[in-house]
């Protein structure tokens, strides 16, 4: 609150940055990452979504979303515009930007578009995992994924969690248009529709094993199985979705 219109909002870098929904954030003389207005404005969504305060098919006020950045309404419409055209809002003449809402059927589409697409970063990562400290980043990621499904409940902070190691393989691997077809799919939206359609509590185990094997495939330098178990991931939750369909 209280920047100039027109301000730019910035976060401390992490040690290591990755792949972002909206691209690699670029580096301020501080250490910082400028974040754009377009990824500003999304973020606030999805804080209003996780907080309750937004619903699929809500009405987002242009006036209320300036007001939470510190801006005018005309970049914040600006930047409601941008994301409706990735397909995350629909504009109305009469009612103004409404949240998108998914439906199961969306998601199972959602699964069997990325699914395959996100196996060629698998099929990358393994083909350069020797490569300087590729294979302790992917060991750690790893890791961080059976924390996340360790948790009581797990929510959809787990699904970031794997959000972030696709966007590590992909960086190893060197293939940045998976990124961003992930990203046109608007996948941190899409997740939190999975984790209302798909009971973490029962399914995070086997989620978890599926991602074990999946890096042991890309640890052990081995592209098809990495791909292969990618696919079958895919399709096991595709299952799942059909089946609360």
């Amino acid at each position: 609150m209280g920047r100039s219109p027109g301000a730019k909002r910035k976060s401390k870098a992490p040690a290591s940055a990755g792949a972002q929904p909206f691209g690699t954030p670029k580096q301020l003389a501080d250490g910082g990452l400028k974040t754009s207005l377009v990824q500003s404005v999304y973020a606030t969504i999805m804080e209003a979504l996780d907080a309750g305060e937004l619903m699929p098919g809500s009405r987002i006020i242009a006036s209320e979303l300036a007001q939470r950045l510190g801006l005018s309404r005309a970049p914040v419409r600006e930047a409601l515009a941008v994301l409706a055209g990735q397909g995350l809002v629909e504009l109305h003449p009469d009612r103004g930007a409404i949240l998108r809402p998914l439906t199961v059927h969306d998601l199972i589409g959602i699964y069997e578009v990325s699914a395959p697409v996100a196996a060629v970063g698998v099929r990358g990562a393994a083909l350069r995992i020797e490569e300087g400290d590729n294979a302790a980043r992917v060991i750690a990621a790893m890791a961080a994924i059976r924390r996340a499904g360790e948790e009581a409940t797990p929510k959809v902070g787990f699904y970031l969690v794997l959000n972030e190691f696709h966007y590590l393989l992909n960086a190893i691997a060197e293939r940045p248009y998976v990124d961003f077809v992930l990203r046109a799919v608007n996948i941190e939206y899409w997740n939190r529709f999975l984790v209302q359609a798909i009971d973490l509590e029962v399914h995070a185990p086997k989620y978890v094993s599926n991602y074990q094997r999946m890096t042991d495939a890309v640890l052990a330098g081995d592209p098809a199985t990495g791909e292969s178990v990618m696919r079958y991931h895919g399709d096991w939750c595709v299952s799942l979705l059909r089946g609360v369909g």
